[in-house]
């Protein structure tokens, strides 16, 4: 801000010690604000442009990371799941096939047992 102001001030003294009569140097210096100030309305626009611009391209490079967080998430879950039911069903499969075993052997005691008394 402080450099707008020197530029200023040294436009204004120029224009001021300038061998024009008052009427031209007003009017020079009126139309050299004008153009400064829209020259500086033009930079702000411009940087304003910029600025939704790179703020549109973070939302979309957060937008993409969060649904590849999300998707990863979902994956991790159902293959917690599937280890789950695998184990679940691993552990069914033992213990029916330990209950065949006992019932077999159970089985194989009786007959002895009856052979036994015959």
């Amino acid at each position: 801000m402080s450099f707008l102001r020197g530029v200023l001030a040294g436009l204004a003294i120029g224009y001021l010690t300038a061998p024009r009569s008052g009427k031209e140097t007003r009017d020079k210096l009126t139309q050299n604000v004008n153009d400064l100030q829209s020259q500086w309305e033009e930079g702000v626009a411009q940087v304003k442009s910029q600025v939704d611009k790179l703020v549109g391209n973070a939302e979309t490079k957060a937008n993409q990371y969060a649904n590849k967080a999300e998707n990863k998430l979902d994956q991790y879950k159902n293959e917690a799941k599937s280890t789950y039911n695998q184990e679940r069903a691993k552990t069914a499969y033992n213990n029916t096939v330990d209950d065949a075993a006992d019932a077999t052997k159970s089985g194989i005691n009786k007959a002895e047992d009856a052979l036994k008394l015959n």
